[in-house]
């Protein structure tokens, strides 16, 4: 008898349980029809019975209504719909209630006459710009527009915005009015704005560090005492003084307060605290990687980074590998503006040893590095202005030959992409210009023109991945340009399905002596096929070639796996050369762009 009695219960716990359950997981079906996917998507958002027990019965149902017609109505006066009829029906049911909304609406409101007054800054200076304007020509509000209630609030919200960012902490509204005339089903916007006087930056004070002198640090300031206060001119120093390595932490603070409370004479400027800690002096890494091109790779690199209080660095680094061995010493001296202006002389060594050629390359040179805008192609490009002298010794199919060069050039880059690792769009573009001449400390003479870029871009399931690659030299004869300045394709890098540096221009008898000018292209289309994997197909093309009368293109064909880890993307690749039917295995590792 207990135990039977035991077993229902349990039986009756157990069916309570599912209904239980079934009774949280159910979702209330909620149908509205005759309104636009915008206003449909608005209603939902402003519903408050969605969160109604699932088994409410139909008599608490039927006393929401009145909410959910409030609910509705001002969803669709925030869009515009002052006009319409809706009738709503609960439906009390298993697993859950539903709800029917039907509505019938009429045209929404226009918007009608625009009239939005800045006062002007009687303060600014010729030549300075207008915070205000851009706001203004953007605004989401055009005569002859829906009324949307959000972009008015927005508008205001942008204008008081913009005002705090660039010092405007006194500034008002005088008139903000938005007048819905139902007769006419249109609105008109009354916005009077008096941003009030302009503060400015006042004294800019940098807490005293013993390694770095306070003339140095405040190179990296882009604004002076006086000058208009911006909160971007602020992110622009703190990204700056973060950008260059020196500190630890970085804390730039203007004091509000001191403004508001200063003299007559000081009242409208902001004081700016600078505060850092530098990073230790002195740095050492070790790196290990691997490329099919060149082998297992280590890299060891040491860094002083302030030698002295005007912030001069030193740094050295030596990568080893079976194909290529590259140690190197550079000395940096920051300019006028440190964060985009340096000269650094350098010096070292390039040995390679492939199957194709033998070199040894001994460098020092000097250079300038800036950022400059770059006209239509826009801001922030990094320029490189050049000289290097150069003595190379190679073996390239048994000739040995030495040659001292001084080459001269600038080159110009760039790299803009959403993510710096993982990318789903964004481009990477370098191009450079050099040469030597025999009249200056040179050999021979020849005029440089490389160029290459990628660009990255989702589409559909995954991304398209486009390289290019093109070069020419304006020489008499490719023999007469050492080996290191020729162009071979073939690689990880380059043509897959190819030995490193195997392909280009060829002799009379047939063997591979590299070109004068160089085309490379690849598209590759890679997509997830679990968290954290890539599947990738591709195509190659490229050569490099002595005269464009013997232009030959190289192809190949692949499929690739790529697995995102946590220091960037390894690829392998297993590649087949179209042209001599060779499978080669490449693997790289490294970001996108």
């Amino acid at each position: 008898m207990r135990v039977q009695l035991f077993r229902s219960l349990l039986s009756l716990a157990v069916l309570a349980a599912t209904q239980t359950g079934q009774a949280q997981t159910a979702v209330p079906a909620i149908i509205i029809t005759g309104a636009d996917s915008r206003l449909e998507e608005n209603i939902r958002a402003h519903l408050s019975v969605e969160s109604e027990r699932c088994n409410s019965p139909q008599r608490r149902l039927n006393r929401l209504l009145p909410q959910v017609s409030r609910d509705v109505e001002r969803a669709a006066q925030a869009l515009g719909y002052y006009t319409l009829e809706q009738s709503g029906v609960f439906t009390a049911g298993e697993p859950c209630w539903s709800l029917s909304i039907d509505l019938t609406t009429a045209a929404p409101v226009q918007i009608g006459t625009i009239n939005i007054n800045v006062t002007p800054d009687e303060t600014r200076t010729r030549g300075q710009t207008d915070p205000f304007a851009e706001l203004l020509r953007n605004s989401p509000l055009t005569p002859g527009g829906q009324l949307i209630h959000s972009n008015y609030e927005n508008l205001k919200a942008s204008l008081s915005a913009v005002a705090v960012e660039n010092g405007y902490f006194a500034a008002r509204f005088s008139r903000s009015e938005l007048a819905v005339d139902l007769q006419r089903n249109r609105a008109d916007v009354h916005i009077d704005f008096d941003p009030g006087e302009r503060y400015r930056f006042g004294a800019i004070r940098i807490s005293p560090i013993e390694e770095l002198s306070d003339s140095f640090i405040s190179r990296f300031v882009p604004f002076e005492e006086g000058s208009p206060y911006s909160t971007e001119m602020l992110i622009a120093l703190r990204q700056s003084l973060n950008d260059s390595q020196y500190f630890s932490q970085v804390a730039v603070t203007p004091q509000l307060n001191a403004a508001q409370t200063g003299s007559a004479s000081t009242s409208r400027e902001v004081p700016v605290d600078i505060e850092l800690a530098v990073r230790p002096r002195r740095s050492w890494t070790v790196g290990m990687g691997m490329t099919t091109d060149i082998g297992p790779r280590v890299t060891l690199a040491h860094e002083d980074r302030y030698i002295n209080r005007l912030g001069h660095r030193l740094s050295s680094d030596i990568g080893i590998s079976p194909l290529r061995q590259e140690p190197n010493l550079s000395y940096v001296i920051p300019l006028r503006d440190p964060a985009t202006e340096s000269l650094s002389i350098s010096t070292g060594y390039v040995g390679e040893d492939t199957d194709t050629f033998v070199t040894d390359t001994y460098k020092v040179g000097v250079s300038y590095r800036s950022t400059i805008d770059a006209w239509i192609l826009g801001n922030d490009w990094l320029q490189n202005i050049f000289i290097n002298y150069q003595r190379e010794n190679s073996e390239l199919n048994a000739v040995r030959e030495s040659s001292n060069l001084t080459i001269s050039g600038i080159n110009w880059a760039r790299t803009q992409a959403d993510d710096p690792i993982f990318p789903t769009r964004g481009w990477r573009l370098f191009t450079q210009i050099s040469g030597a001449s025999n009249a200056f400390l040179s050999d021979m003479s020849f005029v440089q023109i490389y160029a290459s870029g990628k660009v990255v871009q989702t589409i559909g399931p995954g991304r398209a991945l486009l390289r290019m690659e093109a070069a020419t030299t304006i020489v008499d004869g490719v023999e007469e340009l050492p080996v290191s300045i020729r162009f071979f394709t073939g690689g990880d890098q380059s043509v897959r399905g190819y030995q490193y540096r195997s392909l280009g221009a060829l002799n009379d008898q047939g063997e591979v002596i590299g070109g004068k000018h160089l085309l490379t292209g690849s598209a590759e289309y890679d997509f997830d096929v679990r968290p954290g994997w890539k599947g990738a197909v591709f195509v190659d093309a490229g050569n490099s070639f002595a005269d464009f009368a013997d232009f030959e293109l190289y192809k190949s064909a692949g499929l690739g796996i790529r697995w995102m880890s946590p220091i960037g993307p390894i690829r392998a690749d297993v590649a087949k050369g179209l042209d001599d039917g060779s499978f080669r295995l490449h693997i790289t590792m490294g970001p996108d762009l």
